[in-house]
């Protein structure tokens, strides 16, 4: 009797490698060039998931919304802006501290404010992270009438970044978790979903 060969068809799809098993009397080194197709490929997407330790990062994000609302039958329209410069660390290749200097305009309420913050980055496929991101923020809130003082700590739930390049990422944030506090005196919970969508871009050196 003589022994059948197997031989393994590796299928290649991002992260994964699955395998089947089919009957092939062909030598061994239809199996040895195969793994090593496979491993090298292996290799490559390692590669990609980008080393980032004692990297530091400049960018910042920015955000427009119109908003419309229904007062005694009269609408009225509220314009919501924000723009923030960032700088960032990363002290592991996971791990990223920073801080942000924002400016924010919405319905004649200006709100300018400094936001030390920590970043985990969680490889989900080749090139996108899970992002998510606590912050810490103080600052002051101007009005009309006066000016008054804010605390809040912020946590981006949902904020992801895909990175084309090793030295260039785009990131979004879709739903905030916030507390403020308002002139050492009020208490504000916000969760937004989707309505506090906000881009950012940042590049790595």
């Amino acid at each position: 009797m003589i022994p059948t060969i197997y031989s393994r068809v590796y299928i290649i799809n991002h992260k994964n490698i699955f395998y089947q098993t089919v009957n092939n009397p062909n030598n061994k080194m239809k199996k040895i060039l195969f793994l090593i197709i496979a491993l090298s490929a292996l290799g490559i997407t390692t590669s990609n998931a980008q080393e980032k330790a004692d990297k530091y990062t400049i960018g910042g994000s920015f955000n427009f919304a119109v908003s419309a609302m229904d007062s005694n039958e009269n609408m009225i329209t509220s314009t919501n802006f924000r723009i923030a410069p960032e700088f960032g660390y990363f002290i592991t290749d996971k791990i990223k501290v920073g801080g942000e200097i924002g400016y924010a305009y919405s319905s004649d309420l200006h709100t300018i404010a400094i936001t030390p913050n920590i970043a985990y980055y969680q490889p989900i496929i080749d090139k996108l992270y899970y992002t998510p991101q606590l912050n810490i923020s103080g600052g002051v809130e101007i009005n009309p009438v006066n000016e008054i003082g804010i605390f809040s700590i912020s946590l981006n739930l949902a904020q992801f970044e895909y990175m084309p390049t090793s030295n260039f990422g785009i990131s979004t944030s879709l739903i905030n978790l916030s507390y403020s506090l308002i002139d050492w005196t009020y208490n504000r919970f916000d969760l937004g979903l989707l309505n506090s969508l906000s881009i950012g871009f940042h590049y790595y050196f």
